[in-house]
């Protein structure tokens, strides 16, 4: 007996399925029930990232982000906050990127609580004592050295720096060596006191949770950290500028003595509610996302030029990228530069089949259906979708966008964004001739 086709699920218009809340205070807080979860995930979202440290400042947010898990005014020992969240089998984690910081704890329903105090005591009464300062410096620095050391992350970084420059956007997000090392125990207070205050944050929670509990529990936060009523706020975070791209056909080679070439060849791309991101999604699927994909089956399958080759982008306030990250034998990156760059201008001069746009639609939705399946990445998603978007996109809100584009659009789009002229390319390894890049770039 044949399986019948699966129906396709209802959509509720209209209908959102989390809940949100602004507390006295200007703290937003967000929910979403996940009835048959046994977890509970809350992540504290503050809006401020590399992007809004100058050169002075550069890694700022990322120290800080390290510190505040040095000591706090409820658990003062270093590792005590975490042995709490671990005591009940729970994680507790934070991350900086370049427009959010972003603290956050997954723990066993019953324990919302334990998460909720967690990541409040990180962001809100962290002690940023001086003596933490200086010890957490090499640690950081070891992680500037680490990626460093990674070529396949490292390359990311240098095109990032070929593309916008000294923008804070071309920067590394940890900062420098050299930044890190100058930071002073004044510019992190002032730079907590300037941003980490619930007025300008976002709380989301997700999983076996109740929205009145999450927000009755948030209800008495306020910052509560170093005393600094005596200390002048002397460089808040820089407001958001928008970056100048280097010119296309702009080339970075990083020469280095490596048994791989790494390669990130891209251009700007769009803003996170750019009305042509879902077509770009779609685009970057059709060239680049999974074994499927065009980049895959020609550079790796058919012609045995790389062994890892995708597409990448990434989203901003009034800004973006696109591209493509490979990793190659070193002769061959001239047949790289030119392999790509010859899916580019055929992505970008004929219509791709219906059956193709089809498969890329359903493995991006896919992807992110399956991914809502857990309580971290739902609050993620609504945490993100408050503090950055206009307002919070629903699962199948996205999925509508998806299902209107069209092969029409995804032309207009890789001829408005992603023509080979278009791209810039930045290189990493034992690479000699910035000429035959050149070349290759032109065809």
């Amino acid at each position: 007996m044949r399986n019948a086709p699966a129906r396709p699920r209802p959509r509720a218009h209209g209908a959102t399925p989390h809940r949100r809340s602004v507390l006295p205070g200007g703290l937003r807080v967000v929910t979403q029930a996940m009835p048959a979860s046994r977890s509970a995930s809350v992540a504290l979202f503050v809006p401020v990232g590399s992007r809004h440290e100058d050169d002075a400042h550069a890694g700022l947010s990322h120290l800080l982000e390290h510190l505040v898990f040095k000591g706090t005014r409820g658990y003062p020992e270093p590792g005590s906050l975490t042995s709490l969240v671990e005591g009940v089998g729970g994680n507790v984690n934070a991350s900086t990127d370049r427009e959010l910081t972003v603290f956050s704890a997954k723990v066993p329903a019953e324990h919302a609580h334990v998460a909720l105090e967690a990541i409040s005591e990180l962001a809100l009464r962290p002690l940023l004592r001086r003596a933490d300062l200086s010890a957490e410096k090499p640690i950081i620095a070891d992680e500037i050295r680490m990626y460093i050391d990674s070529p396949a992350d490292h390359v990311f970084t240098l095109f990032d720096e070929m593309l916008f420059g000294r923008h804070p956007l071309g920067r590394e997000i940890a900062g420098t060596l050299g930044s890190v090392r100058r930071a002073t125990h004044a510019a992190v207070v002032e730079h907590w006191t300037s941003a980490y205050r619930p007025g300008r944050m976002v709380l989301a929670a997700a999983g076996a949770i109740d929205h009145d509990h999450v927000a009755g529990l948030a209800s008495g936060w306020m910052a509560d950290g170093p005393r600094v009523t005596d200390l002048p706020v002397r460089h808040p975070p820089l407001p958001l500028s928008a970056p100048e791209p280097a010119p296309a056909g702009t080339i970075r080679l990083a020469r280095r003595d490596l048994g791989q070439g790494n390669l990130c060849l891209g251009m700007p791309g769009v803003s996170r509610d750019h009305p042509d991101r879902w077509a770009l999604d779609l685009l970057g699927a059709i060239l680049g996302d999974g074994m499927g994909s065009r980049l895959f089956l020609d550079l790796r399958e058919r012609r045995s030029l790389v062994y890892d080759v995708s597409t990448f982008s990434a989203l901003y306030a009034d800004a973006g990228t696109f591209g493509v990250h490979a990793g190659f034998d070193p002769p061959d990156a001239p047949a790289v530069v030119a392999a790509v760059c010859d899916q580019l201008d055929r992505i970008s001069n004929d219509l791709v089949l219906g059956a193709e746009l089809d498969r890329a639609r359903a493995y991006t939705r896919g992807r992110l259906e399956l991914r809502m399946e857990d309580s971290g990445a739902v609050a993620g998603w609504i945490g993100a979708g408050e503090a950055l978007l206009p307002r919070v996109l629903t699962v199948d809100e996205v999925i509508e966008r998806l299902d209107a584009i069209s092969t029409a659009d995804v032309l207009r789009v890789a001829q408005q964004y992603t023509t080979p002229d278009a791209a810039r390319l930045a290189v990493l390894g034992p690479i000699r001739s910035r000429a035959s890049l050149a070349r290759a770039m032109r065809r």
